[in-house]
């Protein structure tokens, strides 16, 4: 049952509550009326989105640590929750802003000023002196396949070069985990949203960034070789890696989308 359908329900049940009442004299239609507008106005819809749950983990020479995590997923948010914190990115009033917020504390650290690192951080874009391009070069898939999470995956070797740095990832991407494809689109038109933010906030134009090429690359790679099932990472003395374990489409909590509202920043 969707959403909707749930709180029309929700809402005949209060109607049919309220209707049995004689204290306030409740009964009379007016009053009604106002009790389930102002029950309208307390309702907080959630924005729809993807939630992903993930395992990430790291393995190596007397090291093994597993933990898991959840993505929420909306065009303008991309949320990051582990038991002790959240990674929030997301565009407020048209500006990009990162923050991290931390659980315990019930504060959290501003980190907007750092959203151009964002852009040197995609594996397919090279940037310098305020001039990005799409290196296609970057993404190269094998023929090599395997089952995953009971799914046909392929995997691609993605490589980057951020900050001057050579990384390569072990990508697995699926076609027939629906649910996960059309949850990388979202996340890609988060991407999308939140680059045109940042060449916004910077004053940049599709000289300086090519976002229509952006956008043109991530639907073409989503549509040929779908969404990411897995990701590895050899490093020189340990190996990490994050595997998907479920996705559902669903609203994002308000408390979630939100944030950082309710918490204190640290100065």
């Amino acid at each position: 049952m969707s959403s909707f359908a749930s709180f029309l329900d929700m809402w005949r049940d209060l109607d049919k509550y309220l209707s049995s009442l004689t204290i306030f004299n409740i009964q009379s239609s007016f009053m009604r009326i106002f009790l389930l507008f102002l029950f309208f106005v307390l309702f907080t819809f959630g924005v729809e989105g993807y939630v992903i749950e993930e395992i990430n983990g790291s393995t190596g020479l007397r090291i093994h640590k597993e933990i898991k995590r959840k993505v929420y997923i909306t065009e303008d948010a991309l949320i990051t929750e582990t038991e002790k914190e959240f990674m929030v990115q997301k565009i407020e009033n048209g500006l990009p802003r990162i923050y991290r917020v931390i659980k315990s504390s019930k504060s959290y650290m501003d980190f907007s000023k750092m959203t151009p690192l964002f852009l040197v951080s995609l594996p397919f874009l090279d940037c310098k002196q305020r001039v990005c391009v799409v290196n296609r070069g970057a993404f190269r898939p094998t023929n090599e396949y395997k089952k995953i999470r009971g799914f046909k995956a392929r995997k691609v070797v993605v490589e980057s070069h951020a900050l001057g740095k050579k990384t390569t990832l072990i990508q697995w991407y699926t076609k027939e985990w629906k649910e996960l494809v059309e949850a990388n689109r979202l996340e890609d038109k988060f991407y999308v949203n939140f680059i045109r933010a940042i060449m916004k906030e910077k004053n940049l134009s599709e000289a300086n960034i090519p976002l229509k090429e952006i956008q043109n690359f991530l639907k073409e790679i989503n549509e040929k070789f779908g969404g990411v099932v897995r990701t590895q990472q050899q490093m020189p003395l340990f190996n990490t890696y994050s595997e998907v374990i479920s996705v559902k489409k669903t609203e994002i909590p308000d408390y979630i989308y939100k944030l950082p509202e309710g918490y204190t920043k640290i100065k």
